[in-house]
């Protein structure tokens, strides 16, 4: 069995240093197409060529998004480099306290899992932070235009002045327009790191107001109440379903808790689901059930608007 744990070990240290370097070459890559892209939509004349889109998978591509706006101040590359780390220090550990193997793969799913579950709730956090200062921003915007200040001259003024972290990302719209980028396009490219559908309504509004022209500034404030209605809805439906989601984390996270706590403190309980072929069928129709469970209330509570 001790052979066997090395072997185990070994081989997750040689896929954390091989993951690791992956992520910091995606990463190099990454900033190497958006320099591209910049530099293309601003008319400087670099080569044009990008990476291709089948390269990167979606869970790539959201798991890069999720740590660039968790506010953690990390990168994808040291992300991975903790979760592999822990998966292996949680994974030896319980190996060399009980010496059974099944324990130290549960000790590698908690190292890797943990640390996606913290990014995940700091991404949602930093989204809903993001949401919540959109009025706040387009107000602002339209009281700058009002006061006799363009359109890039208000979002440079956000950037500065505005709340964080959504001045952040007007301070890089304002970045992208310094360089030679219009406005639709500059909001456009900003659009692409925020992600969230009423800003998109900003990139909308902007673009049909270059085309055609009207009033920016009642454009902007009816925006503004726009969003604010809706985020008071979305707050209202939280806090109307904030008992109901409790207990379906705490009735969901009953079951794997105790397995975890018997598996721990007395696996002689247990030992009889991992010694047979009946207990893994039980345990995998329980785990099919749990998954099941989470995506059925995942979208009884999801609202589209």
């Amino acid at each position: 069995m001790a052979e066997i744990g090395f072997v185990v070990l070994v081989s997750i240290t040689v896929l954390a240093i091989t993951l690791s370097l992956r992520a910091v070459g995606d990463r190099r890559r990454e900033g190497d197409r958006r320099l591209r892209a910049a530099a293309g939509e601003s008319g400087v004349g670099l080569s044009s060529a990008a990476t291709p889109e089948g390269v990167r998978s979606k869970f790539d591509d959201w798991f890069e998004t999720a740590v660039r706006r968790s506010g953690l101040d990390a990168s994808p590359a040291g992300v991975v480099a903790v979760m592999l780390l822990a998966a292996t220090v949680l994974g030896s550990g319980l190996y060399f306290w009980k010496e059974q193997l099944w324990l130290a793969g549960l000790g590698v799913i908690l190292g890797i899992v943990l640390p996606f579950a913290v990014v995940a709730y700091y991404h949602r956090q930093y989204r809903w932070q993001l949401q919540n200062q959109l009025p706040e921003a387009y107000r602002m915007l339209a009281g700058s235009v009002r006061a006799g200040q363009t359109l890039e001259q208000a979002v440079a003024f956000y950037g500065d002045r505005g709340s964080k972290p959504l001045a952040d990302e007007f301070a890089h719209c304002a970045g992208l327009m310094r360089l030679g980028m219009g406005p639709a396009a500059a909001l456009r490219s900003t659009g692409t790191r925020v992600r969230l559908l009423d800003f998109d309504l900003l990139i909308s509004t902007v673009g049909l107001y270059t085309q055609t022209g009207g009033n920016l500034v009642l454009l902007l404030e009816r925006l503004a109440d726009s969003v604010r209605d809706r985020n008071q809805l979305m707050g209202q439906f939280a806090a109307a379903t904030a008992q109901s989601r409790a207990v379906a984390i705490a009735i969901g996270s009953a079951a794997p808790m105790l397995l975890m706590y018997y598996a721990l403190a007395e696996p002689e309980h247990v030992r009889a689901f991992f010694s047979s072929t009946t207990g893994w069928a039980v345990l995998a129709c329980t785990a099919v059930l749990e998954v099941v469970g989470l995506v059925w209330i995942w979208q009884i509570l999801k609202t589209d608007y």
